[in-house]
């Protein structure tokens, strides 16, 4: 499940163009955190906090179907946070509907199929 996780983001990442980056009130980047190199990020981060909203960091996710390949998707703490975030809503939003329907012992009338009478 952790690996299905880092997929989604990545693929999330990807898509994500750089102009967007900047929605967060942060400096535009001219391209996406993972498609710079590490000098470029450090030169980024260069006398920025760690904790600053703005700090680029790095995350290496295992590549599906290879044992060894890893991908590096990269991204400023805020957007971090939202990946985070978001990610923490789907899971509530999930487990609500299952709750939701583990506590219903009743099936919903309109999947209900023909009613089979006994002669």
């Amino acid at each position: 499940m952790h690996k299905l996780t880092g997929l989604s983001v990545a693929v999330a990442l990807s898509a994500a163009p750089a102009a967007a980056l900047a929605d967060d009130g942060g400096m535009a980047l001219a391209r996406s955190p993972s498609e710079m190199s590490g000098a470029e990020i450090d030169a980024y981060n260069e006398g920025r906090s760690a904790n600053d909203a703005d700090y680029i960091r790095c995350r290496k996710i295992d590549e599906p179907g290879s044992l060894v390949k890893k991908l590096r998707v990269c991204n400023t703490n805020a957007q971090w946070r939202k990946i985070t975030d978001k990610g923490n809503q789907e899971a509530r939003d999930s487990m609500e509907v299952l709750a939701r329907g583990w506590s219903n012992s009743r099936e919903p009338a309109d999947q209900l199929g023909p009613e089979i009478k006994p002669r």
